[in-house]
């Protein structure tokens, strides 16, 4: 019985941390994931608004000034996706059970990327860069900076964010976007 209760425990702190992820994300982007279109007179999810918001990339958006927050929002709605498909795959007896930790883990590893990337991101912020946005990817970060090369340190920033992201510095790429033209 202790057993099937720590399963039960376990699962409920991934739920519930999962659930704060979600809930905190919708705050603080605005709650644009509830905001249904006004045409849509029984509030049904649109399916055409919905795949064109899932092609959109950074790149994208309508003035440089709004590929920062654009990139973020498209990083939380794809991590909100794989993870709810990984929560599933926790969740279903028809799945093998090292199918079901492997999809536990990867849940973790995702969490704590997010709270890394978060990190690093107010790290760089609080040396007065107005935006910058980190992608973690298996064993290497790419920090996007809103500014130029030549104004900013590029070895005082890879020497600032490699400890949190637990990276080397030549594991760290970084990019710099001049938004004032």
């Amino acid at each position: 019985m202790v057993v099937e209760f720590r399963k039960v425990k376990k699962f409920a702190v991934i739920t519930g941390l999962l659930l704060v992820i979600i809930v905190g994300a919708n705050v603080f982007w605005g709650g644009q994931s509830s905001k249904e279109p006004a045409d849509n007179p029984d509030n049904i999810p649109d399916k055409t608004v919905t795949s064109e918001k899932k092609e959109i990339t950074p790149v994208d958006a309508s003035s440089e000034a709004d590929f920062f927050a654009e990139y973020r929002l498209q990083r939380e709605q794809s991590r909100s996706r794989e993870l709810q498909v990984l929560q599933e795959l926790t969740r279903s007896e028809e799945q093998s059970k090292a199918t079901r930790e492997a999809a536990s883990m990867k849940i973790m590893r995702i969490m704590e990327d997010r709270e890394k990337e978060i990190k690093a991101e107010n790290l760089v912020k609080s040396r007065g860069i107005e935006e910058c946005v980190i992608i973690s990817e298996g064993g290497m970060s790419t920090v996007i900076i809103e500014g130029s090369k030549a104004a900013i340190n590029e070895d005082d920033i890879k020497d600032l964010v490699a400890p949190v992201l637990k990276l080397k510095d030549n594991e760290i790429c970084m990019v710099f976007r001049n938004t004032e033209q």
